[in-house]
């Protein structure tokens, strides 16, 4: 990142120059991609600003926001954001990453990854063990700049609130994967025009995570993600497996499952 630049954290004096950070960013989208963002209300920055577990970063040239990240320290699991994924961390560990957004005409400089070290720098202190987050399949720019921070796809499926394609990706500071790069591990290759690719993309992934594999790492040269099943949630898979059976005992049928 330039020396001319500067981070700090935004309160509600800067509700002004992240409304307007957004609005230049989704102004200049094709209609196709306007998706990508979710756009959000002066009212719902206003309490981010001003929010006690709710915290904003931004990048400043001079006086003018040219990049701003948000993260949330949840507090209560049940009406915590992402509740249908990885329910059984604890709130007490876990920061909820939410949306970065960079100034297209400052692109290339590095600000994304430098805003992601800072907020999981701040998620540290605070004594968070786990980020989360969910990112639409279809803004593969903030996906795979989730990757490259070392965040991994755990889960691939439809927001069940609006429906859209998502991506749930998840980072253990403390405790990384155990990954054998010799075995049950692949490169998927991703396509030159990522965009086209997305739909056939969506049902390769949501396969992958289904049968217990991890988006762990952006092959940049390749363009290709590394995919690889963790041992230790295999019994994740099983349980997942197993939940798609028939409930033969519920309707009182005995089976004997042999192995």
């Amino acid at each position: 990142m330039s020396e001319q630049l500067e981070v700090k954290n935004l309160n509600i004096e800067h509700l002004s120059g992240v409304m307007e950070l957004q609005n230049k960013i989704i102004a200049n989208l094709q209609e196709d991609e306007k998706h990508f963002i979710l756009k959000r209300s002066a009212a719902e920055f206003l309490k981010a600003l001003d929010g006690e577990n709710v915290y904003m970063l931004g990048i400043f040239d001079g006086d003018k926001l040219v990049a701003q990240s948000m993260f949330e320290f949840p507090e209560n699991v049940g009406k915590r954001e992402l509740a249908e994924f990885a329910p059984e961390i604890d709130c007490d560990d876990l920061v909820i990453y939410k949306a970065t957004l960079v100034d297209p005409s400052y692109r290339g400089r590095g600000l994304m990854q430098e805003l992601l070290r800072l907020r999981e720098q701040k998620a540290k202190i605070e004594g968070k063990k786990t980020a989360i987050s969910q990112i639409a399949i279809d803004n593969p720019a903030s996906w795979i700049n989730a990757i490259k921070s070392g965040m991994s796809i755990r889960k691939v499926d439809k927001d069940p609130f609006d429906g859209a394609k998502v991506l749930y990706m998840q980072k253990d500071f403390y405790k990384p994967l155990a990954i054998s790069k010799t075995k049950n591990c692949f490169s998927m290759y991703i396509g030159k025009n990522i965009h086209k690719e997305i739909p056939a993309l969506f049902n390769k992934m949501h396969y992958l995570a289904e049968a217990g594999y991890c988006g762990i790492e952006f092959v940049g040269k390749e363009n290709k993600i590394v995919w690889a099943k963790p041992e230790e949630l295999r019994i994740v898979t099983l349980q997942r497996q197993f939940a798609k059976m028939p409930n033969y005992f519920a309707s009182g049928q005995g089976k004997t499952i042999h192995r």
